[in-house]
């Protein structure tokens, strides 16, 4: 059971994305009400953590009004990136080469839940998880950057390394990524379910009603 004492270690916060709700995102805002929790700072080892995560996303779906739960390590719009070299199939490598991306560990439904449509392919799901085989989503400026085009699905990538390891198996429609008024960078996302060293999530939670009632509800889901 989670304790009183892990939810402020935790270090809970929950915020509006609405100051942003007249510029063109790409995510629709509406509605969506968004948390972080940290498990390791209160001494959550990685794979108690996933657990952590897992019962969340369970419990705050079945909130009354929830329409779709979803986690992600980067924020959005929050000034936070994170970014790799990366090794695209068919796309040159070099010194002189801008291999660079940003990139999202996210979890299942993060694009129904943030309202960004799917080009081709896929979302996550539960079951790319450690020790299942390395699955990616880009966006449209990430397959644009490295030639992949409309045909990314199939193709295979890698975070810098000479083995290509990991499988595209989606393309998502371009949304802003850390600013509002960046250009929107290229961007791979990968199953935070793959990530043995996590240690902190963060939560989109979307629902029909008032973010209020959900923000109200939140402590009681995580303290459990």
């Amino acid at each position: 059971a989670l304790s009183l004492a892990l939810l402020l270690a935790t270090t809970l916060f929950v915020k509006s994305l609405r100051p942003y709700s007249t510029v063109d995102l790409g995510v629709k805002i509406d509605h969506l009400t968004t948390f972080a929790v940290a498990p390791a700072l209160n001494g959550y080892q990685p794979a108690r953590s996933m657990i952590l995560f897992g019962q969340a996303e369970d419990e705050l779906a079945a909130i009354p009004g929830v329409t779709g739960v979803a986690a992600a390590r980067v924020p959005l719009l929050a000034n936070s990136n994170w970014g790799n070299d990366v090794n695209v199939e068919g796309f040159p490598r070099g010194p002189d080469v801008d291999n660079n991306s940003r990139y999202n560990e996210i979890g299942p439904d993060y694009f129904k839940v943030t309202g960004v449509p799917m080009v081709a392919g896929r979302e996550f799901t539960r079951a790319d998880a450690l020790g299942r085989p390395k699955v990616a989503i880009v966006n449209e400026t990430f397959a644009k950057k490295f030639g992949l085009g409309r045909y990314a699905v199939g193709k295979r990538m890698s975070q810098g390394g000479d083995t290509l390891d990991i499988e595209i198996v989606g393309l998502a429609k371009d949304a802003k990524y850390s600013d509002v008024k960046a250009k929107i960078p290229p961007v791979f996302f990968v199953p935070y379910r793959q990530d043995s060293t996590i240690g902190g999530n963060r939560f989109y939670v979307r629902s029909g009603m008032d973010p209020s009632v959900i923000v109200r509800a939140i402590p009681g889901v995580i303290k459990k």
